[in-house]
């Protein structure tokens, strides 16, 4: 069970299926959340609305992700 806290309301829910957010960003700072729904991958663009709120516009489902390597080896 989940219960969350807004403003002077709460609301209980509970946590049907799980799913992992990755935020993006690129070098010209616009942003993107990556969705993994139990393995379909959905693209949103992420825009600053009205009181600097995000806004959320569905682009398109991900067909592969690449992802460099985070730490790369130096030879000797």
């Amino acid at each position: 069970m989940v219960t969350l806290h807004i403003a002077d309301k709460e609301i209980e829910c509970a946590e049907v299926r799980p799913i992992k957010l990755t935020m993006l960003i690129t070098e010209s700072g616009q942003e993107y959340l990556l969705i993994n729904d139990w393995g379909r991958q959905h693209l949103y663009a992420v825009r600053r609305g009205e009181k600097e709120r995000p806004e959320f516009a569905y682009i398109d489902q991900v067909v592969r992700v690449e992802e460099e390597p985070r730490f790369r080896r130096i030879a000797q």
